[in-house]
């Protein structure tokens, strides 16, 4: 079972973290908002196939492990885009739900999302009737490390695991 990401002890505004870290509650709260658009923002472009800036989130060496192969972790940018291209299409939608970022330092932080994983067929350009979803679905989970690399905060690792199926 893996360990939490968010605690009392280790919540935002507890006395022994802020001085651990040196941060006012302002920067965790940027941060942690930060961090949490680029977990809601991967949702987005990988549903809309929109691969190239997706994979622009992750650091130049990011890992990246789809919750349906959790042991077969991808290695850099190119690896993960090549392998997103891969994909069949098909229309897809991720909930992103749940989301708790724990911040570590001014440069990194961690989080965990749960997800909800809704597929169905690819639909046809202009096609105005919503696709037919599959009858399963899958209920996950991604526990993220995020790091700041100039001005930006990107993954750093994201990887990911099911917790349950449906259908």
């Amino acid at each position: 079972m893996r360990p939490p990401v968010f605690s009392v002890k280790s919540a935002a505004g507890n006395d022994r973290d802020r001085r651990m870290t040196d941060l006012s509650e302002a920067d965790r709260a940027l941060i942690e908002w930060r961090c949490t658009k680029l977990v809601n923002q991967f949702a987005l472009y990988n549903d809309a196939s929109d691969f190239e800036p997706m994979v622009r989130m992750f650091t130049e060496d990011g890992v990246f492990a789809r919750p349906t192969m959790p042991d077969k972790p991808m290695v850099g940018r190119q690896v993960i885009l090549e392998q997103f291209r891969q994909r069949p299409p098909r229309t897809i939608r991720h909930a992103m739900v749940n989301t708790v970022i724990n911040v570590r330092s001014a440069t990194e932080a961690t989080g965990t999302t749960y997800i909800l994983l809704y597929t169905g067929p690819a639909r046809e350009p202009g096609d105005a009737k919503p696709a037919k979803a599959d009858p399963t679905m899958l209920i996950g989970a991604f526990d993220d490390r995020f790091v700041k690399v100039g001005e930006d905060w990107l993954f750093a690792e994201r990887r990911g695991s099911l917790a349950l199926t449906t259908g």
